[in-house]
């Protein structure tokens, strides 16, 4: 996972690229490296913020930067990446490619359901496995112990 610091700066400069090429008269096939790279910056800042919001009390106190400087770094990732989405948006909206942008949009949320719902099942899963496992352990205690049990009271007699 990349860091707030170069997250943005990837976003920057994949953003400064499509718009020199938006400048340029460039279409948005000849652009999809860059469009690509930006929304994986874009996505990697979202993936810190969620990290940062869950980060132990402890690796927080220690991390080497207040809680302030970290939560302005955060908020102020945010605010650029919204503006440079809102610039890459209307010039997509100007130059008559909304339909492709929608059309994107679409086909983002319905990777993000999916991938949702395939780590949602790696997890059921995992508990599923897990729960067995601790279920099989009690189990075999309680045996061993009914059966140690059991050889303790044949011995007495």
């Amino acid at each position: 996972m990349m860091e707030i610091a170069a997250a943005i700066s990837l976003a920057s400069s994949t953003f400064n690229a499509l718009k020199k090429g938006m400048e340029a008269g460039k279409e948005i096939e000849d652009m999809m490296g860059y469009y690509g790279k930006w929304f994986e910056a874009k996505e990697a800042l979202s993936e810190e913020a969620i990290k940062n919001k869950n980060t132990p009390f402890v690796k927080k106190l220690f991390s080497g930067s207040s809680v302030e400087a970290q939560a302005l770094e955060v908020t102020q990732a945010k605010y650029k990446i919204k503006q440079m989405e809102k610039e890459l948006y209307e010039y997509l909206l100007y130059s008559g490619q909304q339909e492709f942008y929608n059309d994107m949009m679409r086909e983002r949320r319905a990777i993000r359901e999916a991938r949702f719902r395939e780590a949602q099942r790696k997890a059921e899963r995992n508990k599923l496995i897990f729960d067995l496992v601790v279920g099989g352990l009690a189990i075999s205690v309680c045996v061993f112990l009914i059966a140690f049990t059991f050889t303790l009271i044949l011995n007495a007699r």
